[in-house]
């Protein structure tokens, strides 16, 4: 039983971008040194700043030692969801920018065993788009990746004497999950939809027994656990 009908796959989820800071791009060179990939900032980018806003757009506030691609050095890294990037603080503490057309494969070394991989995916206005996301499970049949949603609300000003201003603010939206079936045409990522509807007409003819399978289980696809078992039934048939 393989999936045939993604191209039939509906988003559902819509929502706005607001930017708040603006901050040049660094440029990024790879150069192959023997076995090694090396990497090559030739400016660097001064880090966004968010004045009087409440939480944070990055999904880890310090920088985190990693493990890239095939480096064979640590590197300290953070991830501006909000924005979309990944940030490099280099040996003389000046943060670069990792360049979005670049692959990246990234290791956390902070206990975690945390694994973030860049990938083409479909947004929400079915277009395609570049970001990271963390590697849930994957075998030969498929993979399952998560993507870290953060919102950002702007300052609300009062209205009158007895009200007070609100500050702006960031805070954690519901993650979204991703699948790659890994013997597909393309390897882009396709977002899995929250509504039981939506989820299920992915599945076309298979639909029922799907939906069988979720009932008799107890899954919920919007739990990491319960969607590697049951895409891993689903590829089993």
């Amino acid at each position: 039983m393989k999936i045939s009908s993604w191209n039939r796959f509906t988003l559902i989820v819509a929502f706005g971008i607001v930017s708040v800071a603006s901050y040049g791009q660094a440029r990024l060179t790879v150069r192959q040194n023997g076995p090694n990939t090396e990497l090559y900032f030739t400016k660097a980018v001064k880090a966004p700043s968010y004045n009087e806003v409440v939480g944070s757009p990055y999904l880890y506030e310090e920088f985190v030692p990693a493990r890239v691609n095939d480096i064979d050095r640590t590197l300290f890294v953070r991830f501006n969801v909000y924005d979309n990037s990944i940030e490099f603080k280099g040996g003389d503490a000046i943060i670069y920018s990792m360049p979005k057309s670049n692959d990246y494969v990234i290791e956390l070394l902070n206990g975690s065993n945390k694994v973030y991989e860049t990938h083409e995916y479909v947004d929400d206005r079915k277009e395609i788009g570049n970001t990271f996301f963390e590697k849930v499970y994957s075998d030969d049949d498929f993979g399952l990746y998560l993507r870290e949603i953060i919102l950002f609300t702007p300052v609300k000003m009062a209205k009158n004497s007895f009200e007070t201003n609100k500050p702006a603010k960031f805070k954690k939206g519901k993650v979204d999950f991703y699948f790659q079936q890994l013997d597909a045409d393309s390897p882009t990522l396709l977002k899995l939809p929250k509504r039981e509807k939506q989820f299920l007409k992915i599945f076309d003819e298979h639909s029922a027994a799907v939906k069988g399978f979720i009932k008799k289980e107890g899954l919920d696809w919007e739990e990491t656990e319960d969607l590697i078992r049951f895409f891993q039934f689903y590829f089993a048939q």
